[in-house]
């Protein structure tokens, strides 16, 4: 059963400026959430990343996001 997290990353641009996003996946697990996010970072060539957070959706932002199984979103 796919579950929706909320992650926000930060990672620094090419002028060394702090860029932090929000993106909100649909994964079974934690775990997974962080493994198919920093997959497709590297895919977009963002390497020096972090997750610095990782929270399930509360039940109003899950029926926003409405994401498909093993989906991503950027939300800002």
């Amino acid at each position: 059963m796919q579950v929706p997290f909320v992650t926000t990353v930060s990672f620094a641009d090419r002028d060394g400026m702090t860029v932090r996003l929000q993106y909100g996946v649909a994964a079974p697990s934690e775990r997974e959430a962080r493994s198919e996010l920093a997959r497709r970072l590297i895919n977009q060539e963002i390497y020096n990343y972090s997750i610095s957070e990782i929270r399930r959706a509360t039940s109003s932002e899950a029926e926003t996001l409405n994401l498909p199984e093993g989906g991503i979103i950027l939300l800002n």
